[in-house]
């Protein structure tokens, strides 16, 4: 549970840093670029994947995947503003996929594994699931909209929309996370840290869970 307060501490920081220009870059046309926003979404977004892949019980190697595809999405989207033509519409290419990979991971196999946890984990990852599914396509016609893109969203006012989505996936994740108790219990008996997932030091899979009801 020790996530929550860390997602918290990662936005600050990376706001912080928006605020005193620290990693503060410009695309081709211009446009400031913040590279802290950027390594907040690649450090939780990507975590909070994995640990949606552990509270399904999904296949580590599925899990690990599922981080590629985030960092896929977030960096992606980095290098898109950083990156001249025409390198800018590979990185678009690779926002796209990404994001598509996120989207098919949270709902087939993440979902699929999930039937087999308990009722309290159960709850949580649809929970989680739903959040996420909500935060990507946010993101994504956001993107879509800045002034970079189709430019339907001027400056301040694609960096108002995204610092509100910021916040709300934040609080929305880690609130979840810290009214689950039971659900997180549960979890650390088949991954008692991330490290022991990592390692794959984790206990038995299928022993500690029994199978609910579809």
């Amino acid at each position: 549970m020790l996530f929550a307060p860390a997602a918290m501490a990662s936005l600050t920081v990376s706001y912080a840093g928006m605020a005193a220009g620290i990693l503060l870059f410009h695309g081709p046309a211009g446009a400031p670029v913040y590279v802290t926003r950027f390594l907040d979404y690649g450090i939780i977004y990507a975590f909070i994947a994995a640990y949606t892949g552990q509270i399904a019980n999904a296949d580590r190697g599925v899990i690990l995947s599922g981080v590629l595809g985030l960092w896929a999405f977030s960096f992606g989207a980095m290098i898109r503003h950083l990156a001249p033509p025409p390198f800018d519409s590979i990185a678009s290419l690779l926002v796209l996929s990404g994001f598509a990979y996120s989207l098919w991971l949270l709902l087939r196999p993440y979902t699929r594994a999930a039937a087999s946890v308990s009722d309290d984990r159960r709850l949580l990852f649809g929970k989680l699931r739903n959040v996420q599914l909500i935060m990507l396509i946010t993101y994504l016609l956001v993107a879509l909209t800045t002034r970079q893109a189709l430019g339907l969203l001027g400056a301040f006012t694609g960096i108002y929309v995204s610092a509100y989505l910021d916040l709300f996936s934040h609080v929305a994740l880690t609130g979840l996370i810290l009214r689950s108790e039971p659900a997180i219990r549960s979890l650390t008996g088949t991954h008692p840290s991330p490290l022991t997932f990592l390692t794959g030091s984790e206990t038995d899979r299928h022993t500690a869970e029994t199978p609910a009801d579809d």
